[in-house]
């Protein structure tokens, strides 16, 4: 039991993070569940306590099959997304072979939440540690993962890791464009053309399941998975979300984002933002200039090629859009040909715009 008498996972008044532990469930071995079971439960009594004042979110204790063996594996996808979503760092235990473990410290290094990784094992998949995410390879360059044998040994480096990546921690996000908005938006569009679920997925090249759950509001979402609460066992926890974290649980990425408003004719700023706000990006006395529009297109295609090589989400997409293409549009002097080419957006320029994007978050 954590202390206060608090259940693991559950939040007390003295802890401010979250923490998200991926371990083995469905292919560990039986006689290492009861060893990663105590450990666990160390480690989370250990870091609810300040400087760490973390609460961690298991797995194992929720969704593991042994407790909602008839929970959907749809569901269990969902559930273990919505709490990545929400986890400001993720530990991962990553002592056993584990398809579940990869996917989830993916779904964190997308979201941009530090991981640390430690393990027992002496041989892990490089995929696995190789993440830009891992916490502990960016502070020892000759380290992939906290080598251990018991929680005597893990103790004293994983405390001193999680201490030292909490400074860095931002404090929660402004609201993005939110989960209901980007799929109302898509539905709404694609019932004015008479299409389907089904033929618009297709036409994009994205499974419709995907698509279904980009339509479907969130409370729908929640329904679901509260059917799921147990009095016997552990139960759910609060399913709430902010409307950045809604826009991080869908995580569609812009280039799927950008067939589908090809799809739908239209462009991709117009997809993610409401139509009315687009505002004319010609400035003073260009109202007439075809080159100026002719530059936009330009600037835009360029800008969705440089997206398209990183995980944004729809709201800093809207902010590089606003730097890289209205603001520059409206520059004096930047429809001129100079030294550099207007038409293209330099792989400086969008780092910065991007850099820019995220810190005024």
């Amino acid at each position: 039991m954590a202390r206060n008498g608090a259940k693991l996972g559950r939040a007390t008044p003295e802890t401010t993070y979250v923490a998200y532990i991926s371990e083995p469930i469905t292919r560990c071995p039986p006689r290492e569940k009861g060893r990663l079971k105590n450990l666990v439960t160390k480690i989370a009594q250990a870091i609810e306590a300040p400087p760490y004042a973390t609460r961690l979110y298991i797995p194992s204790l929720v969704t593991a099959p042994e407790i909602r063996g008839q929970m959907l594996p749809e569901h269990v996808y969902l559930l273990d997304r919505i709490r990545v979503v929400e986890a400001d760092y993720m530990l991962v235990a990553a002592d056993h072979t584990s398809f579940g473990i990869g996917g989830e410290v993916e779904m964190a290094t997308s979201l941009g939440k530090p991981v640390i990784i430690f393990s027992r094992d002496e041989t892990l998949s490089r995929f696995l540690i190789g993440t830009p995410a891992n916490v502990v390879h960016g502070r020892n360059p000759h380290n992939y993962y906290l080598k251990y044998r018991d929680w005597r040994d893990l103790k004293g480096p994983l405390l001193e890791t999680i201490e030292s990546l909490l400074p860095d921690l931002q404090a929660p996000c402004a609201p993005g464009l939110s989960f209901q908005d980007i799929g109302q938006r898509i539905k709404t569009l694609r019932t004015q053309r008479n299409m389907t679920r089904e033929m618009l997925a297709n036409r994009a090249g994205l499974r419709p399941a995907q698509l279904s759950l980009l339509e479907q509001p969130f409370d729908v979402i929640r329904k679901e998975l509260e059917a799921y609460h147990n009095e016997a066992d552990l139960d759910l926890g609060s399913i709430q979300l902010t409307p950045h974290q809604l826009e991080q649980l869908t995580h569609v990425s812009i280039a799927a984002l950008n067939r589908l408003a090809d799809v739908l004719g239209i462009s991709l700023v117009d997809l993610i933002r409401d139509s009315g706000s687009v505002r004319s990006a010609k400035g003073p006395g260009k109202q007439g200039d075809n080159r100026a529009g002719h530059l936009r297109k330009l600037r835009e295609a360029s800008l969705k090629v440089r997206a398209a090589q990183f995980d944004i989400t729809f709201r800093e997409y809207e902010r590089l859009y606003q730097t890289l293409v209205e603001t520059y549009l409206v520059t004096p002097g930047k429809y001129r040909q100079d030294s550099s080419n207007p038409r293209v957006i330099s792989e400086k320029e969008f780092m910065d715009a991007l850099a820019q994007a995220r810190h005024s978050r």
